[in-house]
């Protein structure tokens, strides 16, 4: 689009034309209309002063007397508002205690049932498996059984310190030795086990021999102050306590 200056200039000479005879034949009776409609108006609005100032003073005592009204009103909902909201409040403070309360005591019945239930389990479980142990202990148990317990005792006691095996002596002098076993013992069995504790503690002690099928296989040795312990019965019971002890469930 190319700009023409001789079409700007004759635009600019026309607007120009246009403008005095605006001037020339429009503003000046317009002006004049204005400035009498002006005189008109500034009498009939000195007129109204007088009412209007009457009527202003009488809108400010109605919206004075308004204003009043309305904030003894609000101050009354606020007041009211406020106490209502403090009285839900402290429905919902209590409600929501009530209701965290019976929760909570829910949730201690809802695990002290749980905790209940798992120890029982765990009871019931490992009174069967030792129950199970034991029966199928007891039908295996044969008095060719105690012969390898006597081994673990000569073990327990060769291992055992000087100090230790010393106090063990000290009062053998004053007692028997008692070795009970779960079957009895043959005249021969009695002799090994004779001749392998004169080898650990002497020959100045008498040793007495009985039979207790409790404990399922093993023995049990009585010192006078002592007793050492090497049967089925008491590796269960050890068992069973570790087991409530390492085992049962929190």
């Amino acid at each position: 689009m190319n700009f023409s200056w001789w079409t700007f200039a004759l635009q600019a000479a026309n607007f120009l034309v246009l403008v005095w005879l605006l001037q020339r034949f429009l503003f000046k009776p317009v002006k004049a209309i204005v400035a009498r409609r002006k005189e008109e108006i500034s009498r009939a609005l000195t007129e109204a002063s007088a009412e209007k100032e009457g009527a202003e003073r009488l809108k400010q005592e109605v919206e004075a007397q308004r204003s009043q009204i309305g904030s003894e009103r609000q101050k009354m909902l606020d007041e009211g508002q406020a106490q209502l909201s403090a009285e839900r409040q402290k429905i919902l403070e209590e409600a929501r205690g009530e209701a965290q309360k019976i929760n909570d005591q829910a949730l201690k019945r809802l695990d002290e049932e749980r905790n209940a239930a798992s120890n029982e389990l765990f009871e019931r479980t490992i009174a069967l498996a030792t129950n199970l142990a034991e029966r199928l202990l007891r039908e295996l148990a044969v008095p060719s059984m105690e012969h390898p317990f006597l081994g673990r005792v000569t073990d327990y006691l060769d291992r055992l310190p000087a100090d230790e095996r010393a106090k063990l002596l000290s009062h053998l002098s004053a007692g028997a030795l008692l070795v009970t076993t779960a079957h009895p013992l043959g005249v021969q069995d009695q002799a090994e086990w004779r001749e392998q504790l004169a080898k650990r503690f002497g020959t100045n002690f008498s040793i007495k021999f009985s039979a207790d099928p409790a404990l399922i296989a093993g023995t049990v040795i009585t010192f006078p102050d002592a007793i050492l312990r090497f049967n089925w019965r008491d590796s269960l019971t050890t068992a069973l306590k570790e087991f409530h002890t390492n085992e049962q469930p929190r």
